[in-house]
């Protein structure tokens, strides 16, 4: 059974292996290992964990089947670096092990977000995704959001990436 639960500092070496373990799944097929490498090695530290879970503006929600972890989301509440006409949250990443493709996990996490999104009294929700991630902007069309603009360029090891950003209005019912 599917259940999700708010991650605090207790939960950072379950995210450091959910981190790792979904990023080279969802990117394998378009990167080399030694690149997926340098990329988790500079990025899925347990110093970024800590951020991220002591960080007041974010929400880390970890995803669990039982006991096994299958996937998160990390919800940061801050504005779009292209103007909404509202206040918005970041959706910075939501990412499932490949076992849980296809069985609706990523909706229960995209649900789940947007009421978070919600209760912080948001308008929008935003997210980066880069180019080459066919199957996160398929994902996210289908959920309603659509591209607002350019994003960062993305390093993953030597490859560098172009990105998205997407947006999605949010009914705030408060």
């Amino acid at each position: 059974m599917m259940s999700l639960k708010s991650a605090g500092l207790e939960s950072k070496d379950i995210l450091i292996a959910l981190w790792k373990e979904s990023f080279i799944q969802a990117y394998t097929a378009e990167h080399s290992m030694d690149n997926i490498q340098k990329y988790c090695e500079l990025n899925f530290t347990e110093e970024n964990a800590k951020k991220v879970l002591n960080d007041g503006a974010s929400k880390c929600i970890i995803a669990t089947d039982g006991q096994e972890p299958s996937g998160f989301y990390v919800l940061q509440h801050h504005d779009c670096p292209i103007e909404l006409d509202g206040p918005s949250s970041e959706l910075k990443q939501i990412y499932i092990l490949s076992d849980y493709y296809g069985k609706g996990l990523g909706k229960l996490l995209y649900e789940h977000a947007v009421q978070s999104t919600i209760k912080a009294g948001k308008s929008w929700l935003w997210l980066c995704v880069s180019d080459l991630n066919f199957r996160a902007q398929s994902f996210y069309k289908k959920l309603g959001f659509n591209a607002i603009g350019k994003g960062p360029e993305l390093n993953v090891g030597s490859d560098v990436l172009n990105s998205s950003l997407m947006a999605l209005r949010i009914k705030n019912n408060r």
